[in-house]
């Protein structure tokens, strides 16, 4: 009974370095992600409250704005501008001070610092960074106004 619980210990010993020398090999091209811009954000002055979207400027090292279509090398060391343009007539429902945002990212980004709670998107704005899963980053301000 001893020879059958060694071998069993033994073989599970085995299937394990096998398994974490598996995962310690280098990642599939196909699933290395460097993507790190916001395809959406909107903007809500409450939880159920009707929802504003952000125009988003992606601008690449040189401060050109980037229009049509582009690759994540073409951004690199650039940053993004997202803005929303509330209705004047909306001022007194919509406090830009104190605003709930919402981003679409691709599925192995973070955004830093999170976008959980209110915001105080006015004036300047804030100042958020995307990292891919990688560690690829880029910042984004984000601004709203009243027009």
């Amino acid at each position: 009974m001893k020879i059958i619980s060694k071998i069993g210990v033994w073989m599970l010993g085995v299937f394990m370095v096998t398994v974490l020398l598996q995962s310690c090999a280098e990642a599939d091209d196909e699933f290395v992600h460097r993507k790190t811009t916001i395809s959406q954000m909107i903007c809500k002055a409450s939880h159920g409250s009707g929802e504003f979207r952000g125009e988003i400027y992606e601008y690449n090292k040189n401060d050109e704005l980037m229009s049509g279509e582009f690759t994540q090398e073409d951004i690199e060391g650039g940053y993004g501008l997202i803005l929303f343009a509330i209705p004047k007539s909306l001022e007194e429902d919509v406090d830009l001070t104190s605003i709930y945002l919402v981003a679409t990212v691709t599925y192995d980004e973070f955004i830093t610092p999170s976008l959980s709670g209110k915001h105080d998107i006015t004036g300047d704005g804030i100042i958020i960074t995307t990292k891919s899963g990688v560690g690829t980053t880029r910042r984004y301000r984000i601004r709203g106004y009243y027009e």
